[in-house]
């Protein structure tokens, strides 16, 4: 009897050993969650909010949003009363293209590395939680913020933009050789490749290396001295063969362009993101329509930039140019509206400098533009969440998508907990999101990266906010 109460005992202490390890390992490996209360929810697609809206975040997605939601151990916030929506993306950012390297600052590459994620740590206090950095060597930035060593926002990279010689990715002085390099090119801000072949072998290094798309100088541009805006290069085999790199990888191709033969010969080559493309028309555009592609554009930026005042960098042939392209800026908004072209708000910003100024981007269509094509706040916040997400998921293969597992730019179950709280409601009144601490918290995959709803005495206070600059690249 002695030995069988021993072994009893011996069982069923056994099983309290096995039953704590078993619920310790289950509470370790649950994750975390957090409980957004009493505020309302812009979902990123409807044209209204949900009143007094509970969030609730376990891990790096929204589980679930709906009212009196409940979470034991749940990290509880109050949002008092506040307007919850997705994160900010910014479809055309250059991190590694610190303001005026265009125009030959050959600083060296790890301080333009270091101010480069400097400034993906101030666009992601000032709300952007994704971003495409669409020409510049930000690949190893990239990794470094998915691996968590760095903060930033989730970064899709063409790595170094592709051009012809000549062309806007060509930034090297008169008096170098044809087969010289400058410093852009060494650091592979940009490549300069000629002849079909060498197309198709830098679009398949590009996305070896790392990149998630490759972006392409389909034309010439206002920010480089050299290349008129017309210009007829490269050659259609060039882009048929960039497109084919590209879909190899099971991705896509973003040119730079302003005119209607560039736009007409990408169309034709199966480009699917389309920037600038003020010097388009009503052929150009119907092309476009009937392609299902998406258009990529700064409403702001080439408004006020290119038809005000230049940054103190632009040459006098950078200034004529942009005064050509004012011209039709009004234009093809006009005719963008007209035929519904799938579209997104870009900044177009260079990264040192300009954290706060994609905020500005964002916000002011709604005013600074003529009245008749104005956007409405809830159209601009529209393209810098939902929309550009969409074309995240369904344009970047999901062989070449870290981000594939959930949807961006919503608060809506299942997708990546990329969550802002502001003081008023963006969607009626865009232009408050101007004021820094309108922004009372930003999370991001779960992580919050600025929280101004607690006392700055409190260990999770985020208070920083992003200094302001001002200039944009065209």
């Amino acid at each position: 009897m002695v030995m069988k109460k021993v072994s009893i005992l011996t069982a069923v202490a056994f099983a309290v050993v096995v039953t704590s390890a078993v619920t310790t390992a289950t509470t370790q490996d649950k994750p975390a969650q957090v409980l957004i209360t009493n505020v309302d929810v812009w979902d990123g697609t409807s044209d209204k909010l949900m009143l007094k809206t509970d969030v609730l975040v376990e891990g790096n997605k929204i589980k679930k949003v709906g009212k009196n939601l409940k979470a034991d151990g749940a990290n509880v916030i109050d949002g008092k009363g506040y307007t919850v929506t997705p994160g900010l993306i910014d479809m055309h950012q250059h991190l590694m293209l610190n303001g005026g390297t265009a125009a030959g600052n050959n600083w060296d590459a790890y301080v333009q590395g270091a101010h480069g994620s400097r400034a993906a740590e101030y666009l992601l206090r000032s709300g952007f939680t994704t971003i495409r950095d669409i020409a510049g060597n930000s690949i190893g930035l990239k990794k470094a913020v998915n691996e968590g060593k760095l903060p930033g926002p989730r970064i899709y990279t063409s790595g170094p933009a592709l051009g012809p010689t000549g062309g806007h990715s060509d930034w090297r002085a008169r008096t170098a050789g044809p087969h010289d390099e400058d410093y852009q090119m060494k650091v592979q801000n940009t490549m300069v490749v000629d002849g079909r072949a060498e197309w198709l072998k830098a679009g398949r290094w590009n996305l070896r290396n790392g990149a998630d798309f490759l972006k392409v100088m389909a034309g010439g541009g206002v920010a480089s001295e050299f290349d008129p805006l017309h210009l007829q290069s490269p050659s259609p085999e060039e882009m048929e063969a960039a497109v084919q790199a590209a879909k190899e990888y099971g991705t896509y191709v973003a040119i730079h362009a302003y005119t209607d033969d560039a736009y007409i010969k990408s169309i034709k080559a199966g480009v699917r993101s389309f920037e600038h493309g003020f010097l388009t028309t009503e052929k150009s555009i119907k092309m476009l329509k009937e392609a299902d592609a998406w258009w990529s554009f700064q409403p702001y930026g080439a408004y006020t930039t290119l038809c005000g005042e230049f940054p103190d960098w632009y040459a006098e042939g950078m200034k004529a140019k942009a005064k050509m392209v004012c011209k039709g800026v009004i234009n093809t908004i006009k005719l963008m509206k007209k035929y519904e072209i799938k579209t997104f708000n870009v900044s177009d910003m260079f990264g040192w400098d300009n954290w706060h100024n994609a905020i500005v981007n964002v916000a002011t269509p709604t005013t600074d533009l003529p009245e008749d094509i104005r956007y409405t706040s809830l159209e601009s916040m529209k393209m810098a969440t939902s929309s550009p997400g969409q074309f995240l998921r369904e344009e970047t293969n999901q062989n070449r998508n870290d981000f594939i597992a959930a949807k961006l730019g919503v608060v809506e179950e299942g997708a990546w907990a990329d969550v802002l709280i502001w003081k008023g409601n963006p969607t009626k009144d865009i232009a408050l999101i101007l004021e820094p601490d309108n922004l009372k918290m930003v999370m991001k995959d779960g992580k919050i990266y600025k929280n101004l709803l607690v006392d700055p005495e409190h260990e999770t206070y985020r208070g920083e906010v992003a200094p302001v600059g001002h200039s944009f690249n065209m």
